[in-house]
């Protein structure tokens, strides 16, 4: 209910942008309902669920059930190209990370780093200073992958799986109203705790990073918890421009999971 609300103040038409939808308003927040009877929802075959570890299972099969019993029917659906999502996204993100933080120079915006000699010197140190490892990561790989020499073999080639992708989805939804998949393969894990193994922590974005490639709506839900009181989350991706079926499948199941923060509260004295 709280994203319905929040979605009838930004998803008005904006006439300043040429990307913006003018398609009439709906009112997600009056419209939102729980009537699940009859609806289909597709599992990703190409998705190995019971090689995950035992708790998002668990989780994930308990909200099937809670699904099932408030009327929902699961369908199967063949996606060949998603396992291809990971490494495409990350060709077409650094990419853009690349192109849209090149303003980001220590003059017009950003951080400005003190105590330079020349303008070359400013440049390198309001970035060297401003940006955390990952982004210069990002940065570099989007740079590598657009520079000439290499734009066909990874950033075109990347454009073209996206495609592929999104055809996927496309045909799914003819068969079924939503998708199911767990948000993540695991739990949270530590601050810091893979700054070291960043293609660990970009298999992490394996259930989420198709959706935005495709430009579809999703909506992730908490579901349970793991052995250390850690959410587990479950995510739901629905067709484009349908956010008010996506809203009502997530509502039903939320109300029947009836989530309890367990986590202790560390940033409060006790």
């Amino acid at each position: 209910e709280d994203c319905a609300l929040l979605l009838n103040h930004i998803c008005s038409h904006d006439q300043k942008d040429s990307t913006s939808i003018s398609d009439a308003q709906e009112n997600y927040l009056d419209n939102i309902n729980n009537d699940l009877k009859g609806k289909k929802i597709g599992i990703i075959k190409e998705f190995d669920i019971s090689s995950l570890n035992r708790e998002v299972q668990d989780s994930f099969e308990q909200s099937k059930k809670i699904y099932e019993s408030l009327g929902v029917n699961f369908i199967e659906v063949s996606m060949p190209n998603i396992q291809l999502s990971v490494p495409t996204y990350y060709v077409v993100a650094p990419a853009e990370c690349s192109s849209n933080l090149s303003r980001f120079d220590g003059v017009k915006y950003g951080y400005r780093a003190d105590d330079v000699g020349n303008l070359e010197d400013l440049y390198i140190k309001s970035r060297s200073e401003g940006f955390g490892d990952e982004v210069k990561r990002r940065i570099l790989i989007g740079t590598y992958v657009l520079s000439s020499g290499y734009y066909d073999a990874y950033y075109l080639k990347a454009q073209k799986v996206r495609k592929l992708i999104k055809n996927d989805f496309d045909q799914v939804f003819q068969k079924v109203d939503a998708i199911l998949t767990p948000s993540t393969p695991t739990s949270a894990f530590k601050i810091g705790e893979k700054k070291d193994d960043p293609i660990s922590m970009y298999l992490n974005d394996i259930f989420t990073v198709p959706v935005n490639l495709a430009g579809i709506p999703a909506i992730s839900i908490p579901a349970g918890h793991d052995n250390n009181k850690f959410p587990l989350g479950l995510q739901l991706i629905g067709k484009p421009l349908n956010e008010q079926k996506l809203l009502n499948i997530a509502l039903a199941v939320e109300e029947k999971i009836n989530f309890k923060q367990v986590l202790k509260r560390w940033w409060e004295k006790s």
